[in-house]
């Protein structure tokens, strides 16, 4: 257990630096006794000798006190840094995030959200996590991250509080050369005699075979992948159409296919992207800056991709 104090190690600073107590006293507008008594306990609790004592020429560093000063030097800078964090943490000025992201999302979303962030609040650091939807949800309510950049279904959303960034229209994807692919949108209906490509996403499954039940659609799966870019080649390749919400912005697979993404025309519910975070945490300022921003810089994706 540390037994000194940052301030006798200040006025043993002053007092090596101006020579003497009475100096070192009228520096820091303080009582010469002060001085003397911190300098006494300084030795006393680190068993140090600090100085030599001369009658005519005051105190002289010994060696014990030259290799101690240059450690309370040090010392003092970080109590300084200590103080400067501090204030500025208490400003909401500096801190850190601790942001979950659903895997699926983070390709799109994650690194050009947290790098304009970045931009107006430099002094904050954005910890990411890249996690299932239902992870996302227990790491919420165990305090693990902060906030979590996820879809509104696939997790029990009891505790959680959500602000909504953007509903994602599901859409009709097809192998490039599939003899529907020239049409600019497309009705669900016509696709019942297809085979199906089932992206199986934990939350995205349910969601897709909810909206083909809803049109009463019940295609016969031809296809199974748990990769967007699995499910993207197996259609470009001819094992039938698949439903996505995320878009890639090249028509290109991985492998080299084809695929054209169509519009659809039936009512289809959205999934809808939300910033969770657990209903009764605190949220101080940077949390809620964060929100702000991203509820932000999701309304520029929309311009963005309606333009």
């Amino acid at each position: 257990m540390v037994r000194y104090t940052l301030r006798q190690c200040t006025y043993f600073r002053a007092v090596a630096e101006h020579g003497g107590i009475a100096q070192a006293a009228r520096a820091l507008n303080i009582s010469q006794p002060s001085v003397a008594q911190a300098l006494d306990k300084l030795e006393a609790v680190t068993g140090l000798a600090l100085f030599d004592r001369h009658h005519a020429r005051g105190l002289t560093l010994t060696l014990q006190g030259r290799v101690f000063l240059e450690h309370v030097t040090r010392l003092e800078e970080l109590a300084q840094q200590v103080e400067r964090e501090a204030s500025a943490l208490a400003a909401e000025a500096a801190g850190e995030i601790r942001l979950g992201v659903f895997w699926t999302l983070a390709p799109f979303y994650a690194a050009r959200l947290i790098n304009s962030f970045a931009d107006i609040a430099p002094g904050v650091i954005i910890r990411l996590r890249e996690m299932s939807l239902t992870d996302l949800a227990d790491a919420l309510r165990e305090g693990s991250i902060d906030l979590a950049l996820t879809y509104d279904r696939g997790a029990e959303p009891d505790g959680l509080a959500f602000v909504e960034l953007a509903a994602l229209r599901p859409m009709v994807v097809l192998a490039a050369n599939h003899p529907l692919a020239g049409r600019r949108s497309i009705n669900l209906s016509d696709l019942a005699a297809e085979p199906y490509v089932m992206f199986d996403g934990p939350g995205s499954r349910s969601y897709f075979e909810g909206l083909l039940e809803e049109i009463g659609v019940s295609p016969r799966i031809s296809y199974v992948s748990t990769s967007l870019e699995s499910v993207r080649s197996a259609v470009a390749a001819g094992f039938g159409f698949t439903l996505l919400v995320m878009r890639p912005p090249s028509s290109v697979t991985y492998d080299g296919g084809r695929v054209k993404t169509l519009k659809i025309d039936n009512e289809v519910r959205p999934l809808r992207v939300v910033l969770a975070s657990r209903g009764d945490a605190h949220r101080g300022l940077i949390l809620r800056r964060f929100a702000d921003h991203a509820v932000d810089y999701f309304a520029s994706c929309k311009t963005t991709q309606a333009s």
